[in-house]
């Protein structure tokens, strides 16, 4: 694996830019609100509940926007707001996310004895508002000639089986789009760049008491601004574009094109086109 560090002067880029964070009040989020806003820039967080009072979310160069990201509405209104507020915006941080909800193996009754579905909430906030977020983000980004990058947040669990399926789900999703996307804006040449992080067991408000369960099971979890660093890292750094960035014990794995496309290729065999040539190609015809 493609393995490297992150130092002090990679995030120094950081400084005068205007960033989009969801997610922005707890966790991973918050942590690198308060990173962003200790490089320079200015950061405009959108969550349901506002972040705890701090020296840096009290900065001039903060601004919170309550944001449902399950809001098609909310969403568009934290990008008018960023942009309306600085008259642009560089970096998008697809961050929101909830921990498993779902019960696939005991189905719960409404009032009238009748099956419930099962909740979609991980799918909505894990997924679905990742793939909003970005889509407005390219919308913005695309109107600045610099263009400008995107963070999405994926998670390890999206590369293992895992026994929570929705958010497995919603995490396997995150690692497909952001690689689909990442191709798509190339192929239409775009000056954006697309990443998505996966990190491994971090610091969160995912699970309830989650250092308790932690402690408990003796196993110790990586601090936010472990990913907050990357995340930074990935925005400012102009070489960075469809990497998978595998996160565990403070140490940073690019997995794109180390592990995960050389799999492909070695499994669909010497010779054959991959998939996407093929798309390609029924798009060129059809033009």
């Amino acid at each position: 694996m493609a393995e490297f560090i992150i130092k002090d002067e990679d995030l120094t880029g950081i400084k005068g830019k205007v960033v989009i964070v969801t997610g922005s009040s707890s966790g991973i989020g918050l942590a690198t609100v308060n990173l962003l806003l200790s490089l320079g820039a200015s950061v405009v967080g959108g969550d349901i509940n506002p972040p705890s009072a701090t020296s840096s979310t009290e900065s001039p160069e903060f601004l919170f926007v309550q944001t449902n990201v399950t809001s098609w509405a909310d969403l568009s209104n934290l990008f008018k707001q960023a942009k309306e507020r600085h008259q642009r915006i560089d970096y998008v941080f697809a961050n929101a996310g909830i921990g498993p909800r779902a019960d696939y193996l005991s189905l719960a009754t409404d009032e009238n004895g009748e099956l419930k579905e099962p909740s979609h909430e991980v799918l909505d906030i894990n997924l679905k508002s990742v793939v909003n977020t970005a889509s407005l983000a390219v919308h913005y980004l695309k109107q600045q000639s610099e263009g400008g990058s995107i963070v999405l947040m994926g998670s390890s669990t999206g590369l293992q089986p895992l026994r929570a399926p929705d958010y497995s789900t919603a995490k396997h999703g995150v690692l497909g789009f952001g690689r689909g996307y990442a191709r798509l804006v190339e192929a239409a040449g775009l000056p954006i760049r697309i990443n998505t992080l996966m990190p491994c067991w971090t610091t969160t408000s995912i699970l309830p008491n989650m250092d308790g369960l932690m402690k408990g099971i003796s196993h110790e979890a990586q601090t936010g601004l472990v990913v907050a660093r990357c995340t930074a890292h990935l925005m400012v750094d102009a070489s960075k574009h469809g990497n998978v960035i595998y996160i565990a014990d403070g140490k940073y794995k690019e997995i794109e094109k180390a592990v995960l496309w050389p799999a492909y290729e070695s499994i669909k065999g010497e010779g054959n086109p991959s998939d996407d040539d093929v798309l390609k190609r029924i798009f060129e015809l059809a033009q």
